[in-house]
């Protein structure tokens, strides 16, 4: 009797260690530097993330997670001890890792370099001449747009009307809701531009947009897609195609969403050399490289070569297949934001990257 409750005690005693090393062995104590301030990304939806150095880091990256029991004071500089926990399930659209707060290791007073007033502030009360909607450029400069924020009302001109009414803003999430679009009945003989104001009155009518600003261009964002663009003429919007992509090729992009699928932290990044006419990256376990055409609003890939690395995890090796499937001798429209790089096939944004620091 004695040997046997001794064995159930030292069988229940072993499966407990067992639990505990499997426990330890599924978590990691990790070191993270994190900025001062936060930056536009999305994730399900627009949202501004953490920026953070790892320990091998030599830019900052856009970190789509929290961390449980940190809280983020813009303004101060952190270095923390996290535990990060590798997920047995993972729950669509999230990452593979859960992070807890261990301990505070340094707090730091930094001055947020480049920081920039509210978007509604910085586009108050000027007028704002409509420039591209739903993705297709728009000339003659006669579509323009006034916001009062004071008054939260809107003026302007739908190109042959005038139009008014109201909105209302909410400064966190930087979203704007335009409300019922009012407007003159003037009738408009060119039938060109009475559809371009029909279109762009039911694009604005009832809407909510994320709004952007970089003081000489004024965006309506839905979601990761820019839906309306505004100048200010103070600095032209109508970039060359060496200006775009001068911007492009100076900056480092990593695959944050494809087909709609967030990728948290993925490895998937792509580089371009305009000069040359090249594009290159990492898709996962192998580096991929070819040729492009593009002009400023479409690109066309050439086939991917790559390595021919073996991949030993599954999930990479076939986030890398289908990464390399979508892009490999296809044809995009594409367009920049301050953050974002993306494709869209038939209006469908298909591949977005963050910009990295």
């Amino acid at each position: 009797m004695l040997k046997s409750i001794i064995t159930k005690k030292g069988i229940l005693s072993l499966l407990i260690v067992l639990g505990s090393i499997s426990s330890t062995m599924a978590a990691e104590v990790i070191r993270l530097i994190v900025k001062e301030d936060r930056a536009a990304c999305t994730g399900v939806g627009p949202m501004n993330c953490l920026q953070v150095k790892y320990k091998n880091s030599k830019n900052w990256e856009l970190f789509y997670s929290e961390i449980q029991g940190f809280r983020h004071q813009e303004g101060y500089r952190y270095t923390l001890s996290v535990i990060r926990t590798k997920r047995k399930n993972v729950p669509a659209d999230a990452s593979i890792y859960t992070y807890k707060l261990k301990k505070v290791i340094r707090k730091q007073k930094v001055a947020v370099a480049g920081a920039v007033e509210d978007p509604l502030e910085a586009v108050a009360n000027q007028k704002w001449t409509l420039v591209r909607m739903n993705g297709k450029a728009v000339e003659g400069g006669k579509i323009h747009l006034t916001l009062d924020p004071k008054g939260q009302k809107l003026s302007g001109s739908g190109g042959c009307n005038g139009i008014f009414g109201s909105f209302s803003y909410e400064e966190k999430t930087k979203a704007i809701t335009i409300g019922n679009i009012a407007s003159t009945l003037m009738a408009c003989s060119d039938e060109k531009v009475n559809k371009l104001e029909y279109e762009f009155t039911s694009t604005l009518n009832g809407k909510t947009f994320r709004l952007e600003s970089n003081g000489h261009t004024m965006a309506f964002y839905k979601g990761g897609v820019k839906t309306l663009e505004f100048s200010n003429g103070k600095e032209g919007t109508n970039h060359t195609d060496h200006d775009i992509w001068k911007f492009i090729a100076g900056n480092k992009w990593k695959l944050i969403q494809m087909n709609g699928e967030t990728q948290s932290e993925s490895p998937v990044t792509i580089n371009f050399n305009p000069a040359e006419k090249r594009f290159n990256g990492n898709s996962g376990c192998n580096n991929y490289f070819g040729t492009y055409e593009a002009g400023k609003e479409t690109i066309a890939f050439g086939p991917a070569a790559s390595t021919r690395r073996a991949c030993l995890d599954q999930n990479l090796s076939a986030l890398e297949s289908k990464f390399l499937g979508i892009l490999g001798s296809k044809d995009f429209r594409f367009d920049v934001a301050d953050q974002t790089l993306n494709f869209y096939q038939n209006n469908r944004l298909v591949l977005m990257f963050g910009l990295t620091r």
